[in-house]
């Protein structure tokens, strides 16, 4: 197996590790980000409205980035234990093809 071969394979172990386990974090992120729309609008259109200025804003939208940033804090937990699969898988498939190729 040449090196060209070995890193194809490599990618697509990757590529299959991150597919395999990225539903359980786009998904959350999803319902967290779904959950803030309506914030998110209601501070845009008081923003259009005139209701608050820029600064209020700024200071609306600071908040609503905290309450996401404490919704996401579990899948933060998730991504780590998901790279760390991704990251196992990789090296499998890196050891299995070498040692395919050494004929072992």
């Amino acid at each position: 197996m040449n090196k060209n071969e070995l890193y194809k394979h490599i990618l697509e172990s990757v590529l299959t590790a991150v597919s395999d386990e990225a539903p359980q974090l786009l998904e959350p992120l999803k319902t967290a980000l779904d959950a803030q729309k309506a914030s998110f609008q209601q501070i845009q259109q008081a923003y259009l409205n005139g209701e608050i200025d820029a600064i209020q804003m700024q200071e609306e939208l600071e908040r609503e980035s905290a309450v996401l940033e404490a919704e996401l804090v579990p899948l933060e937990i998730c991504a780590e234990a998901t790279i760390q699969k991704v990251i196992q898988k990789v090296i499998d498939a890196a050891t299995s093809s070498l040692t395919s190729a050494a004929g072992n």
